[in-house]
């Protein structure tokens, strides 16, 4: 592994609507809720380029996504939505993850052969 995860720096998330969260060097997380409740959470590693979505509904996991050499890890809000974009490579695969957090939560996850 000769590059670290890039990730948007702490410091610029303080715009949107997410709670920031610095575990250790090169981990942190980041919250976003939907209007409807649910919670999402992104944690990630840089060190490992390791990524871990983390849906709730309540005390319910709907669902949990792991992804092992990511490359790069963005959030944003585009039209009231909290958005997390996660890439990965790995060998002969590309991969994108979008998770959106708005009024609902939806996630779109497209793996394919580069």
């Amino acid at each position: 592994m000769s590059t670290r995860l890039e990730v948007p720096r702490l410091a610029d998330l303080g715009e949107y609507r997410v709670e920031v969260a610095s575990h250790a060097l090169g981990v942190a997380s980041v919250t976003a809720q939907a209007r409807d409740g649910d919670q999402v959470t992104l944690t990630w590693d840089e060190f490992v380029r390791s990524v871990n979505i983390r849906w709730m509904s309540g005390a319910h996991e709907r669902l949990i996504l792991e992804r092992e050499s990511a490359s790069k890890v963005s959030v944003r809000e585009d039209h009231g939505q909290v958005q997390f974009h996660i890439w990965s490579v790995a060998q002969d695969l590309r991969g994108k993850l979008v998770v959106r957090i708005g009024a609902h939560v939806g996630v779109t996850d497209a793996l394919l052969e580069s």
